[in-house]
């Protein structure tokens, strides 16, 4: 399949490369700079299958930043009167059209993406236009369910994130303690499902368990600093949040957890083992 690596076997060397057998893609071209020297004809290789400007399959043995119907965070490289280019990590650049720009493409611009199979051309494209790939499902998801997110845009309320690559949510600005950009990719956990399967998103694992995790942070960060961090009850929110990507709220509590077990102790602005 167009936009995919797989294994393919080598048919035939030639001055220029060497002919894959593409199955129902027929022959795959891949050039001789790309032939690995040590494979004859009849062995495997690993191959990222795309098509020339003249429709033809081809392959690369290097790595794409992604793959057919995959999200990625891709820069733009030129502009023409078709569309962005835009840099997939191969020789071969991915045509963005105008009609999946949203928004409208800058050169030099990083934008997140789906890549998709042209039905018309039968080439590898990318879409920025990403409500044509999310939210056509409902929203079936449990309270506090651990989820994979890919941050989609900064709005006024806090980051638009896509949720298991198929539905979209919303991460609030006042649950955020961590530094978050466009494409960036990390786990989350659902808060809710809002009316008209709107998505309520939390970073930090609620509960018990996301202060027992905390806690053991903080020791082995004690034990990188010599029992000793300049953070406690009265620190400003702001260091605690850098130190640990957390609320002061969910230190306290953590802190307080491990004074009762006897590991520490606890000053207005500092913390220290307890010998």
């Amino acid at each position: 399949m167009l936009g995919t690596k797989q294994f393919l076997m080598i048919e035939e060397i030639c001055a220029e490369g060497a002919y894959l057998d593409g199955k129902e893609l027929g022959d795959v071209f891949l050039p001789l700079d790309e032939k690995p020297e040590y494979l004859e004809e009849g062995d495997n290789v690993e191959v990222f299958i795309y098509s020339d400007n003249q429709g033809h399959a081809c392959a690369t043995t290097k790595d794409p930043i992604a793959q057919v119907d995959e999200f990625a965070l891709l820069r733009v490289k030129q502009i023409n009167k078709v569309g962005a280019f835009m840099d997939l990590g191969i020789a071969k650049d991915v045509l963005a059209p105008y009609n999946e720009q949203k928004p409208k493409m800058r050169e030099g611009y990083s934008y997140l993406v789906k890549l998709y199979l042209d039905n018309a051309s039968k080439r590898l494209c990318a879409s920025s236009n990403l409500n044509k790939f999310v939210n056509k499902t409902p929203a079936q998801y449990d309270k506090f369910q651990e989820v994979d997110l890919i941050v989609a845009a900064k709005t006024d309320l806090g980051y638009k994130v896509v949720i298991n690559e198929t539905h979209f949510g919303m991460v609030f600005f006042d649950t955020v303690f961590k530094r978050m950009y466009i494409g960036q990719r990390m786990k989350g956990f659902i808060k809710q499902v809002r009316e008209g399967d709107k998505i309520d998103v939390l970073l930090e694992k609620p509960g018990i368990e996301k202060i027992s995790g905390l806690g053991e942070q903080i020791l082995a960060k004690l034990e990188e600093n010599n029992g000793f961090l300049p953070l406690g009850d009265k620190s400003d929110p702001q260091l605690i949040k850098q130190a640990f990507s957390t609320s002061k709220a969910n230190f306290k509590k953590a802190i307080g957890g491990l004074f009762k077990q006897g590991k520490i102790d606890i000053e207005a602005n500092s913390i220290s083992l307890r010998k």
